[in-house]
């Protein structure tokens, strides 16, 4: 991994497909058939997962320091020991932490109980490319249902929308996208729904890059190169996750879908020709 070039396209690649609802998996599987991009090394690869937390943490800075300071203050009070189920639930923030704990059971369970299976996906272009389109429809689920409800999270969605970023470690299916359109079609807010989603990647996140040092054998890529993939990939994740943002507020994820109908339909017809 010492081609400037491919380094930094590989950190735009991460930095915009992590986010964006379009699967970061897919894309890369796309890219190495048509483009003859090789996999990142295992190092690498994990740095670069490190620079797009990077980019959930600065954008969700504030909402994860008042999350650590409820956190922490409530655990010095005996409150908490007495009635530890009645607190979390009149606490918002400790609910908050409940529900991504809660969530990203289901989604390691699927990782660790899985990972041999889904591996053996990333060879399978044409399930690559269903997936896309799978992704596509998912994205116009939350079209189903308008924003005019309750609009909060609730205790029994956490498992539900951790199993989805679960299933999302299928390439071609988006962890954003679904994790998103299943808590708006479960009527939650667009800022809720990317919230939760976003919190609930960096376990997740944390979890992939675990599984992934394992693997890691020797270091072959130059400080400079690698300093360049991680800048990469965590200005262009904060850019697309800014962006991203926007587009929910609007209301219009749905417009994302259209690009993974093209794309996954796209590469179909490639390899008939």
């Amino acid at each position: 991994m010492n081609n400037i070039v491919h380094v930094v396209l590989l950190g735009i690649l991460q930095g915009l497909t992590e986010f964006l609802p379009i699967s970061s998996s897919g894309h890369l599987v796309i890219l190495q058939h048509f483009l003859g991009f090789k996999d990142p090394q295992v190092f690498f690869d994990v740095s670069l997962h490190l620079g797009t937390l990077g980019a959930v943490i600065v954008v969700y800075r504030q909402t994860l320091r008042k999350l650590v300071k409820s956190g922490s203050s409530v655990l010095i009070k005996p409150d908490f020991y007495c009635r530890p189920i009645r607190t979390v639930s009149d606490t918002p923030d400790l609910k908050l932490i409940w529900f991504v704990l809660v969530g990203s059971i289901p989604t390691g369970l699927i990782g660790f109980l899985f990972q041999d299976q889904l591996e053996l996906m990333f060879n399978r272009l044409e399930l690559v490319a269903l997936m896309l389109i799978v992704t596509g429809l998912v994205l116009q689920l939350p079209r189903l249902r308008k924003q005019d409800n309750d609009q909060v999270l609730k205790a029994w969605h956490a498992p539900l929308i951790g199993l989805v970023q679960g299933m999302a470690i299928i390439p071609g299916i988006s962890r954003s996208g679904s994790t998103i359109s299943l808590a708006l079609l479960l009527g939650t807010s667009p800022e809720t729904a990317a919230k939760y989603s976003f919190l609930l990647s960096i376990p997740a996140i944390l979890g992939a890059v675990v599984m992934k040092l394992k693997d890691l054998t020797v270091i072959l890529i130059s400080p400079t190169n690698l300093a360049a993939g991680v800048l990469t990939s965590f200005i262009v994740g904060w850019l697309a996750l800014r962006f991203l943002l926007s587009i929910l507020n609007r209301g219009k994820l749905a417009v994302f879908s259209y690009y993974c109908f093209f794309i996954g339909l796209l590469t179909f017809v490639w390899l008939r020709i």
